[in-house]
């Protein structure tokens, strides 16, 4: 596990670095925050590009797709099935054959993607701290697992931040694009929309029941998955897919819960329009978790698409508290995604690519 933890030491040490650079114009010390973000971009994106398949347990299973793609791309195609995601294959394909090559650009787009995220929540303020949060949280299960809601979400989630930039065109381009790679995203479109035709949704009291009123919608949302059933959804509720019921008491969950109602207490006076977007879409986020904690795939899946939002949501503080507690809610930040890149390490075997097994 040293190769994960150098990947942690390399992240902490950028959220120190980068947010750093807010108070240092010094144009020496601009290059060397600008270095070093370029050199961990090129490291997270070959960090995942170049893993061996047994890494993580989806990388077989996506070659045995794209392998069978081959054959099948058209009927594919047809079906809409993620057509972003083969488009995309076989155009690498018409380059090169190598798997690898293949996900080190998926892995590149998806990085990218979250970087220009971060960079664009806060005006390019808060940027190595949120990477730290987001990557801790995020890195292992999507770059290294689900790879094509790791493009889609990182996509789609950067289209509602253009959209309050006023590029609208590029928006609903973006968005378009990241449904296309997993059609999971269309909870961003969706609940924007929502939140865009529903004024009352940017309340204080509204989004304080946002999460609680899941616990009581649970079980009729059972009901409805199964009134709604397609071959993508049923192989989730009938059996053929291990699925387990997800803990309301999970850390993760009850971080988010805690600092929900610390944002709504103490902050949620002092946030712009924009900020509004990430507390709703957190409120969301612990919504969905618990109305599909009955089915660990639902629930982690719709969470995990929100998840660059809410943990947007978390920064909150660290902006409007007075200057007395910054540096303790700072470190609280710091352990909160220690103990997020931890609970992923789970999901994933210990490191290797390909470079290091050439000098086996």
């Amino acid at each position: 596990m040293s190769y994960y933890i150098l990947l942690f030491l390399g992240l902490l040490s950028f959220a120190y670095i980068y947010d750093g650079f807010v108070f240092n114009k010094n144009i020496s010390y601009v290059r060397i925050v600008n270095l070093y973000t370029y050199s961990l971009l090129l490291f997270v994106i070959f960090f995942a590009g170049l893993r061996v398949p047994s890494v993580d347990h989806d990388y077989n299973t996506y070659i045995s797709w794209l392998s069978g793609d081959k054959k099948n791309f058209i009927a594919y195609v047809l079906q809409g099935k993620d057509v972003g995601f083969l488009f995309l294959y076989k155009l690498v394909t018409i380059f090169s054959n190598n798997f690898a090559l293949f996900f080190i650009i998926i892995a590149a787009i998806s990085v990218i993607a979250k970087y220009t995220f971060c960079k664009l929540a806060f005006d390019n303020k808060f940027v190595g701290i949120l990477v730290l949060l987001v990557f801790s949280r995020l890195y292992l299960t999507q770059e290294f697992t689900q790879v094509r809601v790791a493009i889609a979400m990182g996509i789609a989630s950067c289209a509602v931040l253009y959209w309050y930039n006023n590029k609208k065109k590029t928006s609903i381009v973006l968005m378009l694009t990241g449904l296309t790679f997993h059609l999971s995203v269309i909870i961003i479109p969706l609940f924007f929309l929502i939140y865009n035709y529903c004024s009352f949704l940017k309340k204080r009291y509204v989004l304080f029941f946002i999460p609680l009123i899941a616990y009581f919608l649970s079980p009729l949302c059972i009901e409805v998955i199964h009134l709604i059933g397609s071959s993508r959804i049923d192989v989730y509720i009938d059996g053929s897919y291990h699925t387990t019921k997800l803990s309301a008491f999970s850390a993760y969950y009850l971080i988010r819960l805690f600092l929900f109602y610390f944002i709504l207490a103490f902050v949620f006076d002092y946030i712009n329009e924009k900020e509004k977007i990430f507390v709703y879409f957190l409120a969301c986020s612990l919504f969905l978790q618990i109305i599909f904690s009955w089915n660990d795939v639902f629930s982690l899946r719709f969470t995990e698409v929100l998840g660059i939002f809410d943990l947007s949501a978390l920064i909150l503080p660290l902006k409007y508290l007075s200057r007395k507690f910054k540096l303790a809610y700072f470190l609280l930040l710091i352990l909160i995604s220690f103990v997020f890149f931890y609970s992923s390490l789970k999901i994933v075997q210990p490191y290797e690519n390909y470079l290091m097994l050439m000098f086996k």
